[in-house]
């Protein structure tokens, strides 16, 4: 297996998140509050395997200060 590291940003389209190496291929559907830590994941078309991280977003504070 040949292990390729690489740190960075993942590319998204219409809630999906991109192949970083072919940048054609469909690797996962993202909703606004998804999280994902160390999911390995395989591009249909490349044939790359990537390790995805990905972190929810923080919720926004409802209280106001007076």
């Amino acid at each position: 297996m040949q292990s390729n590291v690489c740190c960075g940003k993942l590319s998204m389209k219409d809630g999906w998140v991109l192949c970083p190496v072919c940048r054609k291929g469909k690797l996962l559907k993202l909703l606004p509050d998804t999280a994902v830590r160390n999911l390995p994941v395989k591009c249909k078309r490349c044939g790359q395997e990537t390790v995805v991280n990905i972190d929810a977003p923080e919720p926004e504070s409802t209280e106001t200060s007076a």
